[in-house]
């Protein structure tokens, strides 16, 4: 049978989405490697694609051609199989990359609302942002990033990055199960 929207009847459950926001730890020497990676990658790899970024970008499979995002990642998938168990009740979920993106915004770029499923979560990582640049927005909720920030979401929530005053260098990843990415 072949479905169209009709064929459904839409209802919703009001229940609040997690945003969970962390310093890392040891960010400023991590940030200092991790902003002259993408500095690097971006000399080699000057043009971008379109997407929702309208800022420059790397290509969503950064991961699979540089180990260098290997720390950050390390550190990501940690912090998500610690909010598997102790928010969602599941220390038994085994994550990985699906994909992994640098962007390195200038005045006035910005990011469409978007959303980032099938992907069981979504983050982003503040390797090096200026006072005044902008917010990430989630639907209702407003973060202003820092440097060293971690922001880790359900994929499926909304978000949007408006005209920015002042620079910011951000990674961004989608993560997945390990189970789902293997059965897919």
């Amino acid at each position: 049978m072949t479905y169209n929207i009709n064929d459904f009847n839409l209802q919703h459950v009001n229940e609040p989405l997690p945003v969970f926001t962390s310093i890392i730890k040891n960010h400023i020497k991590l940030n200092e490697y991790l902003k002259q990676v993408i500095i690097d990658y971006r000399e080699r790899y000057p043009q971008t694609s379109n997407s929702n970024v309208k800022a420059w970008h790397s290509k969503w499979t950064t991961h699979l051609q540089t180990n260098k995002f290997q720390p950050l990642i390390d550190e990501v998938i940690n912090a998500c199989s610690f909010i598997s168990k102790e928010y969602f009740g599941d220390g038994n979920v085994e994550f990985d990359v699906f994909n992994l993106w640098a962007m390195m915004y200038e005045k006035s770029e910005y990011t469409v609302r978007h959303r980032h499923y099938p992907a069981d979560f979504s983050v982003t990582y503040y390797v090096d942002v200026e006072p005044d640049c902008a917010p990430i927005i989630f639907e209702t909720l407003t973060i202003t990033p820092k440097s060293g920030m971690l922001i880790i979401w359900p994929a499926l929530l909304h978000h949007e990055v408006p005209p920015t005053n002042s620079r910011r260098t951000v990674i961004a990843m989608n993560i997945a199960n390990k189970f789902k990415m293997n059965y897919e």
